[in-house]
């Protein structure tokens, strides 16, 4: 006989051996049965292979012979069985009801039981292999039932795919077209040259496909945790979406690593997040676990009922509510959990992740710990990703205009001042409040542009109408922009270019945004302070209040906040704490302008405690340009 083909297959077991426990880190149940038939295929070829020099030896005893034939026939059936089991753990990888894997089992189970009575029933009738007188080896009539078996088994493979098409990739089609024509071909080749031993070599063959189609991808295992990756999320997300299953996902971010990697040093930091991958993996039964990035991990359950799922999300918070063992500490955990049930077979898996995303992101601003998308939620998110778009190109062709409202002084009882104001417009007159899209500037670095837009139009509106000449304006400055190289130099560039004096520009900011680095704000506030600009302090009295801007920064004005003036009525008794302020401010050189006055009753008492100029609905409201131009026309100006 000859025992190439059992060469070649004990070479590829090596090879494949070598390549599998390089890029495998953890088994899945489908690994475990590639390396089941990886094993099994092994010692198909050295059984052949001691069976072959057992029949070139002298002196064997026929119990050895028949013994180690028997385990030749036995092993060569536990290897086909374990490839076809490795096929349907692929092809049901995704799917949701476990009957179709349970009768597999049950057929691979029947197959091998007929074998196996064959192999026993070998031992008194020689159906499949006998010696005779003179310890030469024959095969017997029935010796080819193991062939039939593994076409049967092969015929288990095909109709499981076939019920099962929907969940099956496009890899594992491409997979079953490749290699039953290979194995076919060798069969017929086995039986047409009989003293060939091909068997070990077949499924050696079969092996390697399924390595390079399945198994062989170091891409989609994350390095540090072991869990699957961001890359195999996406892969995975949309297999399930073909599968037209509903499925439930969950995404974690642990908030409070860093300052864990600053504690146990990142070593540690590193071992506790494998440890919690480790865990998470393991939480829940039929889940799978993903390490985004960082401290970003995804699950993704089956959903069956809504029982289930909220049982498999009490699971996981509880989990993570108490924390992590570590170096014989117990460690909190700071976390937001978002979670989501898809069962829209049509949704993109990049839609699906930024919504899952924009939840968590939603969870955290506002403080939760975990939030469920829902179609409201989804909404807020179009809305979000539709205001990004406006804010791409900030200019009037896109709908945004500058409006004013008129500041009144009751020194002069005139309008000396007023404050520029973005409006946002949409293509059906509709206004967008700036309360929706300036925080969403300030989040996606879009406000500089914003600012930079409103100075030009306020210089070039300032520039062409001459009767305005008296009158200052102010623009808010996010102080982020203030403290951008150059912003001195661009600010002199467009007011000079409208030939605007300095004096009639007023940069107006909140106190909360100076704590973060007073002294350098300080030091440019001064230069441009004696280039003539003014500035002035909003908000002020809204729970920030810090005497120390006051004290330090070039001031010209401090604005009280429109809660502040509504607690100055005397019914109130607080009356008392305006005028202190008031006083202060006049006691520092700087004016006091009050915001939000709406009634005639609080305009007069804010005059009783000495407050300078007046901004709110009872004197004037914003307004566009040709209505400002309108509204000054009988306005009393300076």
């Amino acid at each position: 006989m000859n025992f190439i083909g059992d060469y070649f297959a004990i070479g590829l077991v090596i090879v494949l051996c070598l390549f599998f426990f390089d890029k495998q880190h953890y088994l899945t149940k489908a690994s475990k049965c590639f390396l089941s038939a990886l094993v099994f295929t092994a010692l198909t070829a050295l059984t052949d292979l001691t069976c072959g020099s057992l029949l070139q030896a002298e002196n064997v005893p026929l119990w050895l012979h028949i013994a180690m034939n028997s385990l030749y026939f036995l092993v060569n059936i536990l290897a086909t069985s374990s490839i076809a089991l490795y096929l349907f753990t692929k092809i049901l990888e995704h799917a949701h009801d476990n009957h179709c894997m349970i009768n597999a089992k049950r057929g691979l189970l029947i197959l091998f039981l007929i074998y196996l009575g064959f192999i026993c029933a070998n031992l008194w009738t020689g159906c499949l292999f006998y010696f005779d007188e003179h310890g030469a080896y024959h095969r017997g009539p029935l010796n080819a039932i193991g062939y039939l078996i593994t076409i049967c088994q092969m015929g288990l493979v095909l109709i499981c795919f076939y019920r099962n098409k929907k969940n099956a990739t496009k890899s594992m089609r491409r997979m079953l077209i490749q290699i039953f024509p290979i194995v076919v071909l060798c069969i017929i080749i086995q039986r047409i040259f009989p003293d060939i031993m091909l068997n070990g070599y077949i499924m050696a063959m079969v092996e390697t496909n399924l390595f390079l189609s399945f198994q062989g991808q170091r891409q989609g295992i994350h390095a540090l945790t072991k869990l699957n990756d961001r890359h195999r999320f996406f892969r995975e997300i949309e297999m399930r979406m073909e599968s037209d299953h509903p499925f439930q996902a969950f995404l974690i971010n642990i908030k409070n690593f860093t300052s864990i990697n600053q504690r146990y040093g990142h070593k540690n930091g590193d071992e506790l997040l494998y440890q919690f991958a480790f865990a998470l993996e393991k939480l829940i039964k039929k889940s799978t676990a993903f390490h985004m990035n960082g401290t970003e991990f995804a699950l993704l359950i089956p959903y069956t009922w809504q029982k289930n799922a909220q049982s498999y999300c009490g699971t996981l918070l509880q989990f993570l509510d108490d924390g992590i063992s570590y170096l014989d500490e117990h460690i909190h955990l700071e976390y937001v959990v978002a979670e989501y049930v898809v069962d829209d077979p049509d949704i993109k898996a990049d839609v699906f992740y930024e919504r899952l995303e924009y939840a968590a992101d939603l969870a955290e601003s506002q403080g939760f710990h975990y939030i469920r998308y829902t179609p409201d939620i989804g909404l807020q998110m179009d809305r979000e990703l539709h205001l990004k778009g406006k804010l791409r190109c900030v200019d009037r062709e896109h709908g945004f205009q500058v409006w004013f409202q008129p500041i009144y002084c009751m020194k002069t009882n005139t309008f000396a001042s007023m404050e520029a104001l973005i409006r946002l417009q949409e293509p059906d007159g509709s206004m967008i409040s700036p309360g929706e899209f300036i925080p969403l500037a300030e989040r996606n670095d879009t406000i500089t542009q914003i600012t930079w837009f409103v100075l030009e139009d306020v210089c070039a509106f300032l520039s062409s109408n001459a009767e305005l000449s008296n009158i200052s304006t102010s623009i808010n400055l996010p102080m982020s922009q203030l403290l951008e190289p150059g912003f001195m130099s661009k600010l002199d560039g467009i007011v000079d270019r409208y030939g605007i004096a300095h004096p009639r520009i007023c940069l107006e900011f909140t106190e909360r945004e100076l704590l973060d680095s007073f002294e350098e704000t300080k030091k440019i506030m001064m230069e441009l302070t004696r280039s003539g600009y003014r500035f002035y302090l909003d908000d002020f009295g809204t729970g920030y209040s810090n005497f120390n801007c006051m004290l330090q920064l070039p001031l010209q004005f401090i604005k009280l906040d429109a809660s502040l003036i509504r607690l100055s009525s005397p019914t109130e008794g607080t009356e008392s704490f305006v005028q202190a302020i008031t006083n202060l401010s006049h006691g520092m050189g700087m004016q006091v302008i009050a915001e939000g006055v709406e009634t005639a009753e609080i305009a007069q008492q804010l005059h009783k405690q000495g407050v300078d100029r007046i901004q709110g609905y009872y004197y004037a409201k914003p307004m566009n340009q040709s209505s400002l131009l309108n509204f000054f026309q009988d306005a009393p100006l300076p």
